[in-house]
């Protein structure tokens, strides 16, 4: 009976050389494929991040030029806080504007940056570069 297990055990065979060269090739195509998409994806969203955030920022100075008659300073209305991709800068626009903020990309998006204004009839403008 031993034996026969010995036997059984040489006559199988593993994969071959070939086999598995195929294998690592066809695991390089597809993450050829698919690593730019991903990469191309992450970017996007660290973009919506910045974009989201600036957006917040122009909503709460109209609503204080709403109220007040002109744009808050950053002790009233403060920019949003730094993030790992994002640096906020500006935002102090006291009096009837323009009010003008603008984030600058760091790490994976250091060459971006999104400048955003907020005039005094409510109309925002946005100007991007480095995407």
């Amino acid at each position: 009976m031993l034996e026969r297990i010995r036997k059984v055990r040489k006559d199988q065979r593993g994969f071959t050389l070939i086999e598995l060269i195929m294998v690592l090739v066809i695991l390089g195509i597809l993450l050829a494929l698919a690593l730019p998409s991903y990469l191309g994806t992450r970017r996007k969203a660290y973009i919506a991040e910045a974009d989201q955030r600036l957006q917040e920022w122009a909503t709460q100075q109209w609503l204080y030029y709403v109220e007040h008659n002109g744009f808050a300073g950053t002790a009233q209305v403060s920019l949003p806080t730094n993030t790992a991709n994002w640096s906020f800068s500006g935002g102090d626009c006291s009096g009837t504007g323009p009010c003008v903020a603008t984030a600058s990309g760091l790490g994976v998006v250091a060459n971006a940056s999104i400048v955003y204004s907020v005039l005094s009839d409510g109309t925002r403008s946005i100007t991007s570069s480095g995407f």
